[in-house]
């Protein structure tokens, strides 16, 4: 049994990892778009938003009491309801296919 030929991996343009042309600060900015911006822009917002809402909150809900930061409070809020709504929406469309049968 011969061992199988051992090649270089191939990069994304299918040339030999050899051959394979450095990057330019022009490459790199051509494949920038609008979703990669948009996300740094969310993230510089996010950072933002944190440093200005440091105050401790006192929240009450159901006979426990915590102190927490503003920011944080409200981080929670928005992932319990993107992630209730998520939930209602797998729930409505589940619903929907089971009535379509």
């Amino acid at each position: 049994m011969s061992e199988p030929e051992q090649r270089p991996p191939l990069d994304h343009q299918g040339k030999d990892g050899a051959e394979a042309e450095p990057r330019t600060l022009v490459d790199v900015l051509r494949k920038i778009n609008a979703r990669m911006v948009l996300g740094a822009l969310a993230g510089v917002a996010l950072i933002v938003f944190i440093a200005q809402n440091t105050d401790e909150t006192r929240v009450d809900f159901l006979g426990w009491d915590w102190d927490l930061p503003l920011f944080l409070l409200l981080l929670i809020t928005i992932a319990l309801s993107v992630v209730c709504t998520e939930i209602v929406g797998w729930y409505m469309g589940r619903r929907r296919r089971s009535r379509s049968r």
